[in-house]
């Protein structure tokens, strides 16, 4: 989250960074950064001095099969091509800035027969700051065809296409006094978690209905997070509208929706809103006096990390 020249919050959505660093995120994983160096050449295909780029490396680990998936995050450049086809040079070659970490699972009792050696799939992906043009994705091709592997390759447009499509995870109910506070910090905060939610700023477009995006935002959301405080509770307008449709949906569906956040509220006034709020577990958003900075952001870190948990540990 940053503030522009009118000291205005601005929500930062998701970057290719983050996908790359959340995608195949379970499991066992074997980071590492790979440095290359490459002359730069003009317009007149004269080198005019060299460059240096710094590429990260991800090898995740499939213990069960002993395979490797390698996938790569490649900053902007506009030697990208370049830097793509040196990387499938060095494919499958340990990186001697890292361990070569080797794992096998197994059980008490299993007998082992035999060498036991890991190998890469013939897929990798690399995560591309710079898209690359036409005749370099030919190119591309021949090189892939040729080695006999498949690349997958995500942009910009991956990230806008994800975002667009993904169920939200969450429905942030709240009131707009409670925007700056709390409401973008949650947002922001599992966005960049890779957890998709509809929060206003993100998901209204202009010519849009409000009443029915945010009616369409409590259906499809796994569930809706409630922040509860003095402002939404002695609101009764939108957020009134908005509790009453998130508790319809409870009553019908017979699931628990409603993950509630806390903050300057007393029990006797969450029951005068609404009594089945109170026996529901709830997050107490922190404040900030007698904390420092850094104290009172590692705390909202905390509580967005444990209301992270809530919105995508399985459901038996």
């Amino acid at each position: 989250m940053t503030k522009n020249r009118a000291g205005q919050i601005q929500i930062q959505m998701p970057t290719l960074l983050e996908y790359f660093n959340n995608d195949f995120a379970l499991g066992v994983s074997l980071d590492s950064k790979r440095k290359f160096t490459f002359q730069k050449i003009n317009e007149h295909k004269r080198v005019v001095g060299q460059g240096e780029i710094e590429i990260l490396e991800r090898i995740h680990l499939h213990a069960a099969t002993s395979v490797r998936l390698p996938t790569y995050y490649i900053p902007f450049d506009e030697n990208t091509f370049d830097i793509i086809c040196e990387t499938l040079k060095i494919l499958g070659k340990p990186n001697p800035n890292s361990l070569n970490l080797d794992f096998i699972v197994g059980f008490t009792g299993d007998i082992k027969v035999g060498n036991e050696k890991t190998r890469y799939t013939s897929r990798v992906y690399f995560y591309i700051e710079n898209l690359l043009k036409d005749d370099e994705l030919q190119k591309l091709d021949k090189i892939c065809k040729s080695k006999d592997i498949f690349i997958t390759l995500r942009s910009a447009e991956y990230v806008k296409i994800k975002m667009n499509t993904e169920r939200p995870k969450a429905f942030i109910s709240h009131d707009s006094r409670d925007k700056d506070l709390i409401a973008k910090n949650v947002a922001q905060g599992l966005s960049s978690r890779l957890c998709p939610v509809w929060y206003d700023e993100y998901s209204l477009k202009i010519g849009d209905s409000l009443r029915e995006s945010i009616e369409k935002g409590i259906k499809e959301a796994h569930k809706c997070v409630l922040i509860l405080t003095p402002n939404y509770l002695n609101n009764s307008g939108w957020g009134k509208t908005e509790f009453n449709s998130i508790f319809t949906r409870e009553l019908i569906k017979n699931e628990k929706v409603v993950l509630p956040i806390w903050y300057g509220v007393t029990k006797e006034q969450v029951y005068d809103y609404s009594p089945s709020l109170v026996d529901t577990f709830a997050l107490t958003w922190p404040t900030q006096e007698n904390k420092t900075e850094a104290e009172y952001k590692q705390e909202v870190e905390q509580l967005i990390s444990r209301l992270h948990t809530a919105l995508t540990e399985p459901t038996v």
